[in-house]
């Protein structure tokens, strides 16, 4: 007697499931705990994703070029958010003065589906310290390199999923559900898209 053809869609789930598998081994770290699906990104690699963006320049009405670079990031965990220390270098272009200084800036994080990228949201300049500006240039210095600063930086990727994660995340159908600043990593708390509520993206 011969043996019933195998279903088609049950062949396709199959295949699905073994192609989730080697996503999910290859997508570490990934974690479930109860109940919970989540990826853990560890505070030396959100580090070095973050230093990979710098240095970054932007000008200020042709009057102000501002660099910052060498970001150190804290991670906040009882406030669910970041701090960063960086490297500032002014330009006045005016009469060609260059200045350095130390930058200070809290900021949240949050999820762009469209392209699994982590961003940097809501960045407020917390401390500015310059050296070696002239008197009549500081009122000008502490009021615009702030504002400046939160401008460049803001929806700046700090981290972006890699293919693994990505091809796991579409196959399972979830997307990120929230961001969790913990003492020593960040957790990405994910879910089904349908299920999902917009914790983790841009208001």
């Amino acid at each position: 007697m011969d043996s019933p053809s195998p279903n088609p869609l049950w062949l396709r789930r199959q295949c699905l499931a073994g192609l989730l598998a080697v996503a999910a081994s290859a997508a570490a770290p990934w974690a479930q705990a109860a109940g919970e699906r989540s990826i853990r990104i560890p505070q030396a690699q959100l580090q070095s994703a973050v230093a990979a963006q710098f240095p970054l320049a932007r000008s200020w009405q042709g009057m102000v070029v501002i660099q910052l670079q060498k970001p150190a990031v804290q991670l906040q965990a009882e406030s669910n958010s970041l701090r960063a220390a960086l490297e500032v270098w002014l330009t006045e272009k005016l009469m060609g003065g260059e200045y350095p200084g130390q930058l200070a800036l809290d900021f949240g994080l949050y999820y762009r589906d469209e392209d699994a990228t982590i961003r940097m949201h809501r960045v407020r300049v917390q401390q500015l310290q310059m050296q070696g500006v002239p008197q009549q240039y500081q009122p000008l210095f502490q009021t615009y390199a702030p504002s400046l600063a939160e401008q460049v930086l803001n929806g700046l990727v700090v981290y972006e999923l890699p293919a693994s994660q990505r091809l796991l995340l579409q196959g399972l159908g979830y997307t990120v559900q929230r961001i969790e600043v913990q003492a020593a990593e960040l957790r990405i708390v994910l879910a089904p898209k349908t299920a999902a509520n917009n914790n983790a993206k841009q208001p």
